[in-house]
């Protein structure tokens, strides 16, 4: 898969988006490393620690079943920055960014 080693967003079929590095897909499942609930508000897009509302921080893998998951794509790069930081520590450097 293209993808895999890469941050990406799920998708997930009630509407939910989670973020995490793709570690690998198989006929079943996609298998996410450090997956993190993404939620808006009024400071724009953050990042929950885990994959619900309530559930616990996830510092290791999960799978997510294919037959949940509506699509995958590659996260944009200023949010996968974000990511980074918040589940390894590791500052990346931010360039500015205009969204029109």
């Amino acid at each position: 898969n293209m993808m895999e080693n890469k941050v990406v967003t799920l998708v997930l079929t009630n509407g939910a988006e989670v973020i995490g590095r793709l570690i690998s897909t198989d006929e079943n499942n996609y298998t996410v490393e450090r997956p993190r609930l993404v939620q808006v508000n009024e400071q724009g897009v953050a990042l929950v620690d885990g994959v619900c509302m309530t559930g616990v921080k996830i510092d290791s893998t999960l799978e997510f079943n294919k037959t949940c998951v509506t699509f995958v794509i590659e996260t944009m790069p200023e949010i996968a920055k974000g990511w980074l930081t918040q589940t390894t520590g590791i500052q990346v450097p931010q360039s500015s960014v205009i969204l029109s």
